[in-house]
C-alpha cells in the first residue's frame, strides 16, 4: 500500500500547474548562476558588493583583449570515456565576465592583487578597507553594506583558480625592471591603507582625468618593500592611467624619476619615502588641493 499511495501522489503531482508566481526565466537564470557560483566556492552576493567597488574602473582595452584571450584559450577538454569528457577552464565568475564589463574589471583586478598577495591577507585587507569605507557612509547607503572576510575569501580564490592561465610574472617583473630592481628584489605588495584609498580614487580619477590625481606616498625600508611594481601594474597597464615613479635614494644617491604613459599629464604619482616620513594616499584637484586622503595607521605594515 506504501507503493501504491506514494505512486498515486507522484501521479498527481504531474496534473498540477507550474509554479509561476514563484519564479520565471530571469530568476530561474539568476538562481542556476548562483547555485554554479556557490559550487564553485563563490557567491553571488558578495561578488555583486565587490563588482560595486571594482566594477567601476575602466580596463585598458590592450590589456582586456589579451587577457581574455589567454584565460578563453585555456578552455580544454578532456575525453575520459565513451561519451564522458571532463572540461577544464574558466568557471561561472570567469565566464560571466567574459560578457559583462563590470564584472571582467573586478575579474582582472582581483585577479593581479591575489597574484601579489597571500589570499587569506588580501581577504582580510579588502574586508578592512570596505568597513572602513561602511562606517563613513551616509544612512541607506549602499555603501553600508560590507561583505565578509569569509564570503571575499571565497570570491578570491574562485579569481585566483579560474584566471590562472594568466601570467603577471612578466609584467610585474618588466615594469621592476623599468624602476633598476633585480628579479631577486620586486616590489609587491603594499600597506593595506593605501588598498582602501585606491578604492574610490581610481574610479574618480579615470572619470575626471584632467582634474584628479593621485599621490602615494609609500614607506620603505630594509624589511618593508613598497610595492610601486605592482602599483605601476594596476594604475598603468590595467586601468591605463599615466604614472610617475619618483624612487627613494639609494646609498645616497638620487634615483631618476620613470614615467609610464602616454604622455601628458601625471595622473598618479607615486613617491617611496623613509619609514620615519608621514605617509599617505591622496586625492587632488587640478589645483593641487587636497580632496581625500588615507593615511598610514600605527602598526600597519604590507604583508
Amino acid at each position: 500500500m506504501a507503493f501504491s499511495n506514494q505512486f498515486a501522489l507522484s501521479l498527481e503531482l504531474t496534473r498540477l500547474l507550474p509554479v509561476t508566481w514563484a519564479t520565471n526565466k530571469a530568476t530561474e537564470a539568476v538562481m542556476i548562476h548562483a547555485r554554479d557560483l556557490r559550487n564553485s566556492g563563490s557567491d553571488i552576493v558578495v561578488e555583486e558588493d565587490l563588482v560595486s567597488v571594482l566594477g567601476r574602473n575602466t580596463i585598458s582595452p590592450t590589456l582586456t583583449s589579451s587577457f581574455k584571450h589567454i584565460v578563453v584559450k585555456s578552455s580544454f577538454n578532456v575525453p575520459l570515456w565513451e561519451g564522458i569528457t571532463l572540461q577544464s577552464g574558466p568557471g561561472p565568475t570567469a565566464l560571466r565576465a567574459l560578457r559583462e564589463t563590470p564584472y571582467f574589471a573586478m575579474v582582472i583586478q582581483l585577479s593581479l592583487l591575489v597574484w601579489t598577495f597571500e589570499v587569506h591577507y588580501l581577504a582580510t585587507a579588502i574586508a578592512d578597507a570596505l568597513r572602513k569605507r561602511s562606517e563613513s557612509a551616509p544612512s541607506l547607503s549602499k555603501l553600508q553594506f560590507s561583505p565578509s572576510r569569509a564570503g571575499i575569501l571565497g570570491v578570491l580564490q574562485v579569481c585566483e583558480t579560474q584566471t590562472s592561465a594568466f601570467n603577471w610574472t612578466m609584467l610585474v617583473h618588466a615594469v621592476s625592471k623599468s624602476l633598476g630592481y633585480e628579479a631577486y628584489e620586486v616590489p609587491l605588495d603594499f600597506p593595506p591603507f593605501v588598498l582602501q584609498g585606491l578604492l574610490d580614487m581610481f574610479p574618480m580619477v579615470q572619470t575626471l582625468p584632467k582634474d584628479r590625481f593621485i599621490q602615494i606616498q609609500i614607506p620603505v625600508g630594509k624589511y618593508l618593500e613598497s610595492g610601486v611594481s605592482t602599483l605601476v601594474v594596476w594604475a598603468h597597464h590595467v586601468l591605463d592611467l599615466n604614472v610617475l615613479v619618483k624612487p627613494i635614494c639609494k646609498d645616497g644617491k638620487v634615483v631618476p624619476n620613470v614615467r609610464f604613459g602616454r604622455g601628458g599629464l601625471d595622473q598618479v604619482l607615486i613617491e617611496e619615502v623613509d619609514m620615519e616620513d608621514e605617509a599617505a594616499v591622496i586625492l587632488l584637484d587640478s589645483k593641487k588641493e587636497h580632496l581625500l586622503s588615507i593615511r598610514l595607521e600605527t602598526g600597519e605594515y604590507g604583508q
